[in-house]
């Protein structure tokens, strides 16, 4: 008889103790690269190879094709059946792994299982009745055991799992919070997790690296108000002076904003429906106000041939800024970090706090961040005020000043 070698990923020690004291229902709310999905991997591999059947939930489609990839490769010699648009593997062992994803509210319905995991658990909008209409009843046979995991988003049903684990007196649920610092297995961890608290607004960091969760986990900024300089409207500026330009023609809003090297902001215009020539002489006339200012223009799309003309002006320094997920993400960061540090004095704008107090970021289900305004609202003055303060504060730590050489 032949006997086929296995090898499954290792637990590090803190899964090792999350599975040693594990009850019938379990929830981890886990910091970036704690080693979820290694863990669910090794638990339907084990379930697997004991005959046994397993259902793994993900949020999205890419976490469950590396689930399954990484299952069909470490049990190659002892599998019988496999298909991957079907989402099944079956082993010499008779047991099943079964792998859906809970885009689909029915996901799992008429199936039993003797344990399911539920992947990124935090990012599922219809947790609660994906949870208790489809996937809790496939329990009911073999009276199975579920995983939840998942970083945290916000305070939703993810949480209330949570919560209910961390009730002493609950026989049947348990729960564990698992920062990223509980994988030893990282090289240099400690140093990356660092300089990440760095590089991130506070909240960002404290639900992604700290796995907490967070009653206002939507909102960007924070301590918007206690940065306004309440009655002030335009002031005299210090020092060199940074200038942010969001354009827009019709349904949005031309911002213009300018900020000086001590972070105060000195001027502001907001304006809709002009053409663009009228715009290019306004905007030339506001920049004109401050010797050698350092000009940041969004040139997305329609404005990339308003900025060439832009930068025909002389008298500043001009650069485009083109906003694509990463680089709005860096832009907003920067001035997410700005403003929780207080190293800003606003001016009193009723419709730029408005949409500082309002704008709001998501985790989409691949763990990118998407910042915005609320659906109805406008972030003209957002993304003006950042560029403006872009110059004041890079993400690398180098002051725009030090390469001023460059653009002259």
């Amino acid at each position: 008889m032949r006997t086929a070698q296995i090898q499954l990923p290792r637990y590090h020690p803190s899964q090792q103790t999350v599975v040693d004291r594990a009850k019938r229902f379990n929830v981890l709310a886990c910091g970036r690269r704690f080693g979820k999905t290694t863990l669910f991997t090794r638990r339907a591999c084990e379930t697997a190879i004991a005959g046994r059947k397993y259902g793994y939930f993900a949020a999205t489609y890419k976490l469950l094709s590396e689930v399954y990839e990484e299952m069909e490769y470490r049990l190659a010699p002892i599998i019988t059946s496999k298909n991957k648009t079907a989402g099944r593997i079956e082993l010499v062992t008779g047991g099943v792994a079964e792998f859906w994803t809970l885009l689909d509210k029915n996901a799992g319905r008429s199936r039993k299982y003797d344990e399911v995991g539920l992947d990124e658990a935090g990012l599922v909008k219809d947790l609660e009745q994906i949870w208790n209409a489809a996937i809790r009843p496939t329990l009911t046979d073999f009276q199975g055991s579920a995983w939840f995991a998942g970083t945290p988003k916000g305070r939703n049903y993810f949480y209330n799992a949570f919560l209910m684990g961390q009730d002493p007196n609950n026989a049947e649920w348990l729960s564990h919070s698992m920062p990223t610092l509980m994988n030893t297995t990282i090289p240099n961890l400690m140093a990356e997790i660092e300089a990440a608290k760095r590089q991130l607004p506070e909240r960002l960091f404290r639900q992604e690296y700290l796995a907490e969760f967070l009653d206002d986990a939507g909102g960007v900024f924070r301590g918007v108000s206690d940065l306004v300089v309440k009655g002030r409207t335009q002031c005299q500026p210090r020092g060199r002076v940074y200038i942010g330009i969001d354009l827009a023609k019709y349904q949005d809003f031309t911002v213009m904003t300018a900020v000086d090297e001590s972070g105060s902001q000195v001027a502001h215009e907001r304006f809709t429906g002009i053409p663009w020539s009228v715009q290019i002489q306004r905007i030339a006339a506001f920049v004109a106000r401050f010797k050698d200012a350092v000009v940041y223009v969004d040139s997305t799309g329609v404005g990339d041939p308003i900025f060439e003309q832009l930068s025909r002006i002389p008298g500043a320094y001009w650069h485009g800024y083109n906003l694509t997920n990463q680089t709005k993400e860096d832009l907003i960061n920067a001035l997410v970090i700005q403003i929780e540090q207080a190293s800003l004095a606003l001016l009193d704008l009723p419709e730029q706090t408005a949409e500082l107090q309002a704008y709001q970021y998501e985790i989409t289900p691949s763990r990118n961040v998407r910042m915005n305004a609320p659906a109805g609202m406008h972030d003209d003055c957002v993304i003006a005020l950042a560029l403006a303060c872009w110059g004041l504060r890079d993400p690398s730590g180098v002051r725009f000043e030090d390469e001023m050489s460059l653009y002259t």
